[in-house]
């Protein structure tokens, strides 16, 4: 059978640490929305094969898109973690003749085409893949656990004991995941951690154990993976935005007299030339 991705978006959290009741994913940055910029990146790759899963408030996410542009969207009634979103998606994907799956958070509005087609590249070949970043500080990401250098599967940071797991290595999980479905659909994750959830980040152990080719893809500290949990860290994604947006514009041949203050929007069109 031909190889066939589909891209799924997860985004039916509500975001505790922003302090708000609007749905994480409709926070923005200049003007847009974290769901709408991921979803930007995403569907020049992937066309009609885009599916987001929501929860928290979703008639408030699918108004969000009401004139147009809109994923396939899919309601996680019950919310129990990121595997269990997954598993709400596998047959809808399954259905549209997807072999393979793109799936990535949609709190992570900085990721661009060119990396998603870098990681899709790297993951060629695998059936489980996932990209993985290097923190000096790791906060709350997924920590990456090796054993003599050989990758033995991912540890949220709720669950993580160095006593068990050994000392940090300081890499960690970014949320960008690839699978063949069919080396996932029968395994059986579990709830047995701290959150009482379903880990997609289990699959990685179990591919392992499973003798599944699997892979951790590492970028470093590319803050085009950085996922946002609060409003600093949404602060900080949107400077970063502002900034690449704003050298693109001047690279392109747009004048501008004082672009540490320009603040323009992820779709907006200017013209080379033009003096603002």
């Amino acid at each position: 059978m031909p190889q066939r991705i589909g891209a799924l978006v997860l985004a039916a959290g509500k975001g505790t640490r922003m302090h708000s009741d609007k749905p994480k994913v409709l926070q923005t940055l200049l003007g847009e929305t974290m769901l709408r910029c991921v979803l930007d990146a995403v569907r020049p790759l992937f066309g009609e094969n885009v599916w987001a899963v929501i929860g928290h408030r979703a008639e408030t996410v699918r108004a969000s898109f009401a004139g147009g542009d809109a994923p396939r969207f899919m309601d996680q009634t019950e919310r129990l973690g990121t595997g269990h979103a997954f598993a709400a998606a596998l047959p809808a994907l399954t259905e549209a003749g997807c072999t393979h799956a793109l799936v990535l958070n949609g709190d992570a509005p900085l990721i661009g085409g060119a990396l998603l087609q870098d990681f899709l590249r790297r993951a060629d070949g695998a059936d489980i893949a996932f990209a993985s970043l290097r923190l000096a500080d790791p906060s709350d990401y997924g920590r990456v656990v090796r054993k003599n250098g050989r990758l033995v599967g991912i540890v949220e940071a709720k669950d993580y004991d160095s006593a068990l797991h050994g000392a940090a290595s300081g890499e960690v999980n970014a949320g960008v995941y690839y699978f063949r479905l069919d080396a996932v659909r029968d395994m059986r994750l579990s709830r047995r951690n701290a959150s009482a959830e379903y880990y997609i980040t289990d699959f990685v152990e179990l591919g392992l154990k499973a003798g599944c080719e699997t892979r951790a893809l590492e970028y470093a500290d590319a803050p085009e993976l950085l996922g946002i949990n609060s409003p600093e860290e949404l602060a900080r994604s949107e400077e970063l935005l502002r900034g690449r947006i704003v050298r693109g514009a001047l690279h392109s041949g747009v004048v501008m007299h004082a672009p540490e203050s320009m603040r323009i929007g992820p779709r907006a069109v200017i013209q080379p030339g033009a003096d603002l």
